[in-house]
């Protein structure tokens, strides 16, 4: 009887936990586009592609900035020069909403860069697109749900 308590006090635990983190789970996804490549630089590649480019978007809206164009004509320029084989796209969203939501906008902020890099001629195929949901929230002085720094598509370059 005891050993049944116990393993039915340890189910409750666990389905709770999934309940609760459930939602988490959702909002984090990744997309192979259109080929199903994903991203092959996750960690250092080398000197050459271990920087970070970041494009930033306005609370709940997946509008590019025109302020961006020269920024992605340079990083397709440094892509091509440098013979990288992947751009990779990482979208992200603030908490303002709800996590399905937020989710989906995170997808659509990368979709958008995306297409950024196809109009200048890279290959849709060459694209990886992780949609990682909700962010954190940027830790300054104070935590807060709708940052500038989680409103964001993070463009990474992989050999």
């Amino acid at each position: 009887m005891g050993m049944t308590m116990r393993g039915l006090t340890m189910a409750g635990i666990l389905a709770l936990g999934a309940i609760a983190f459930g939602g988490m789970a959702v909002a984090q996804t990744s997309e192979m586009h259109t080929q199903g490549h994903q991203c092959r630089n996750l960690g250092k590649s080398n000197k050459a592609f271990d920087k970070n480019y970041y494009v930033y978007f306005d609370t709940n809206s997946s509008r590019i900035d025109p302020k961006y164009q020269k920024e992605f004509e340079r990083i397709y320029k440094f892509a091509k020069g440098q013979n990288a084989q992947q751009i990779c796209l990482f979208g992200k969203s603030s908490k303002t909403g709800n996590a399905a939501a937020n989710a989906e906008l995170s997808r659509k902020r990368a979709r958008n860069v995306a297409r950024e890099f196809e109009a200048l001629g890279w290959p849709a195929s060459r694209i990886a697109i992780n949609s990682e949901g909700e962010a954190w929230g940027w830790l300054e002085e104070t935590l807060t749900w709708d940052a500038k720094e989680d409103r964001r598509v993070r463009i990474r370059l992989s050999r």
